[in-house]
């Protein structure tokens, strides 16, 4: 039997992904990061499950739908970008979440999945949840906070008059395919309760 490698996110909506991916270009043009993410790509993850055996699968999914079933569509906006590694030599470049109607709606959207799926014998991860829409890594000198400040300045002027927001409504678990671009693949998507 194989194993697939899955993990599950909150995706963005085609009119985000659209807004977004011109900003990614015109940053690219900017900051030397060696890989960049697939625009069709572009999620949020809240679980990642890594090699899962395929008969485990609807385990998994029968965990996502019962919580799916009880979470409401939430706002989420994306804010400026960050890092995570060293300062001078930065592993990942992303933008944080903020959540402008109900504070709070996806880290326990996180938390409740995790009972449900190790439940489902899912090994997860130790680390602490933090939010965010990873846009590129591996970033060399030249990817400073400074020089990432000012190529967002110049790449998303129009983010501050319009703000890159959209309402999740669903909970996804993504097949990831190694060495392709686009990388992921929708396997099943579980809608949220409507109010």
């Amino acid at each position: 039997m194989s194993n697939l490698r899955l993990f599950i996110g909150v995706a963005l909506s085609p009119s985000l992904t659209e807004r977004i991916s011109p900003i990614m270009d015109r940053l690219a043009s900017e900051l030397p990061f060696r890989k960049w993410t697939h625009p069709e790509d572009l999620h949020v993850t809240l679980h990642f499950l890594g090699d899962t055996p395929e008969d485990r699968v609807e385990a998994v999914a029968k965990a996502m739908e019962d919580i799916a079933a009880n979470t409401e569509p939430m706002d989420l906006r994306l804010t400026e970008p960050g890092t995570f590694g060293p300062p001078a030599a930065p592993r990942i470049l992303w933008l944080g979440l903020t959540e402008p109607s109900r504070q709070g709606g996806l880290a326990r959207l996180q938390a409740e999945l995790a009972p449900k799926l190790a439940e489902a014998g899912c090994r997860l991860e130790d680390r602490p949840f933090r939010a965010h829409l990873t846009l590129a890594r591996q970033g060399g000198a030249g990817c400073t906070r400074a020089a990432i400040a000012a190529a967002w300045q110049t790449a998303a002027p129009e983010a501050a008059a319009k703000p890159l927001e959209w309402t999740a409504d669903r909970v996804t678990l993504f097949l990831s395919h190694l060495g392709k671009r686009p990388s992921y693949e929708k396997r099943r998507e579980f809608p949220f309760r409507r109010s």
